[in-house]
């Protein structure tokens, strides 16, 4: 390969927007066998899969094991593809479904995967009933019904049987999540202590059949992977993984522009945009829509904003360009929707400002003068810049908003108590299938977010619980396409941006731009090496 480095800008705008440009790359400190990465691991927990619910540690844990199946991007959309089983069948009435494992499978231990190992993991983040555990559960299983609804029918099939016959990409998206990797069973149960499903060993071991096998982890210090020798799809070139505990962007920024690091992980926005002006030699940027979003929530208890009128009153007195531009530094997407863009159901209908529209709004809803209203946020950037902006923004059309700022202890109680008049918050999405968004903006009864801002729509309601069970996809995604335009002109939302997530990088990488296409990371063999 040639020594150069790309600075690769992906936007997902109209399919994907790359931008290349060779520069000379300088040579690094870390040698070709090693990626070494600079990132804050303060919220790193457990590398237990049926536990970890954590971006950085999910991120992780993706390395360390295998599910069944796996997400992968095509043509700017996840979709899901098999992994450990080599296919699947779903019965006619759409409970039961069937999965093939791929012939000789080896845990780094040389133990075969099997079907056993499948359904001793599934039985087992059900039946430990971690955090997570809901993703999987919400299918149907219990620690009562495990052993009848997940089943080996021999050596290289799985049986599991549903409660519903739910929309495939649910079913297949939900068992891509972490929650349902494959673990080593004899590794497990040599650590087992007391019935707790050895959690203890697990959190800073590894029992699975990824491409890396995680050899150490020194807390606040540095997380240390190295190549599984037996991995399925062929040894990754890069031999081993080291992640230093570097909390600071500014530091991360200086190592990895000094050859120290590899990449640099939590760069702030101000940061990115002065290196991508800067084009500095032998640094490459890569970007990509993330999987969540920034909205303001309207409570309906708080009498204007009952008032449909006066919710969409304050979504067309936004200057969401403007948001985005100056606060974001443009790394972020404009989306109104509630389902964001790379997922199936996603609707690209925008909010268009029109303060006259909003003022007439609100003078049919009795507020000629406008009315107060308090708008609670967390300190952390870019929350308090909004909150001024949004203060600015709603104050053109009489709408007086106090910004308060509280931490995350306090106002996530506050919000979910629907003890708040406004609030600006972030959503992530938990797996990539539209229920894990139509259920909680549209479904008061899930008791998430709909049901945070008390907006109990029924014909909201019902559509997001009728959609999760199409089988069709074209026609779930009319069914989201009719739910997203209901939501966004009388829902208790204002959506923001689809933020993105960015690394830089060493121009010595190469393949960081496919392993970082879903948003997270893969470092199988087909993807990073170093030249």
């Amino acid at each position: 390969m040639r020594a150069h480095v790309r600075i690769l800008v992906s936007l997902l705008v109209a399919g994907t927007l790359a931008l290349g440009v060779a520069l000379p790359a300088t040579q690094g400190a870390t040698d070709r066998n090693t990626l070494v990465i600079a990132q804050n691991t303060g919220d790193l927990i457990t590398m237990d899969p049926a536990v970890v619910y954590e971006v950085i540690g999910a991120v992780i844990v993706d390395q360390l094991y295998d599910n069944l199946v796996e997400l992968v991007m095509e043509r700017g959309t996840m979709a899901v593809k098999p992994e450990l089983a080599e296919k699947f069948t779903r019965s006619e009435d759409g409970k039961t479904w069937t999965f093939t494992l791929r012939p000789r499978l080896q845990f780094p231990s040389g133990r075969p995967i099997n079907a056993e190992a499948v359904v001793y993991s599934l039985r087992r983040a059900v039946r430990m009933n971690k955090t997570p555990a809901w993703v999987i559960t919400q299918l149907g299983f219990t620690a009562q019904n495990a052993d009848q609804t997940i089943r080996a029918l021999d050596e290289h099939n799985v049986q599991l049987t549903l409660s519903h016959a739910f929309a495939p990409n649910l079913v297949l998206s939900v068992l891509a999540f972490p929650v349902a990797a494959v673990v080593d069973p004899s590794v497990v149960e040599q650590h087992l202590r007391d019935g707790e499903w050895a959690t203890n060993w697990m959190k800073d071991h590894s029992a699975g059949s990824g491409p890396y096998r995680l050899i150490r982890w020194e807390r606040n210090e540095i997380v240390d992977l190295i190549v599984n020798e037996r991995y399925w799809k062929g040894v990754p070139p890069v031999k081993r993984i080291i992640i230093r505990d570097v909390p600071e962007p500014t530091t991360q920024r200086l190592l990895l522009e000094r050859g120290d690091v590899d990449v640099a992980w939590n760069l702030r926005p101000e940061m990115v945009d002065e290196m991508r002006k800067d084009r500095r030699p032998g640094v490459g940027i890569f970007m990509t829509p993330a999987h969540g979003y920034s909205y303001v929530g309207m409570n309906v208890k708080f009498k204007p904003f009952s008032d449909e009128r006066v919710r969409q009153a304050v979504r067309l007195s936004i200057d969401y360009d403007g948001i985005i531009n100056n606060i974001y530094r443009g790394l972020g997407i404009k989306l109104h929707t509630i389902i964001p863009r790379g997922y199936l159901g996603y609707n690209p209908a925008l909010i268009k400002p029109d303060l006259g529209r909003a003022r007439k709004l609100l003078a049919e809803a009795g507020y000629p003068n406008g009315f107060d209203a308090e708008l609670i946020l967390t300190p952390v950037a870019p929350n308090p810049d909004v909150g001024v902006k949004l203060q600015s923004d709603l104050a053109r059309v009489g709408i007086r908003v106090k910004v308060s700022q509280l931490p995350g202890a306090q106002l996530f109680p506050k919000y979910r108590a629907q003890g708040h008049e406004m609030v600006f918050a972030g959503w992530g999405v938990d797996y990539p299938d539209p229920d894990a968004l139509a259920k909680p903006f549209a479904d008061y009864k899930t008791r998430q977010i709909a049901f945070r801002n008390a907006w109990s729509d029924d014909a909201a309601s019902d559509l997001a619980n009728k959609a999760v069970l199409e089988p069709d996809p074209r026609k779930r995604a009319q069914m989201y396409k009719q739910l997203t335009d209901h939501v966004l002109n009388k829902g208790p939302y204002a959506i923001i941006v689809q933020r993105l997530e960015y690394w830089a990088y060493r121009g010595s990488v190469k393949g960081w731009e496919d392993a970082a296409a879903l948003g997270t990371m893969d470092f199988d063999y087909t993807r990073v090496r170093k030249d």
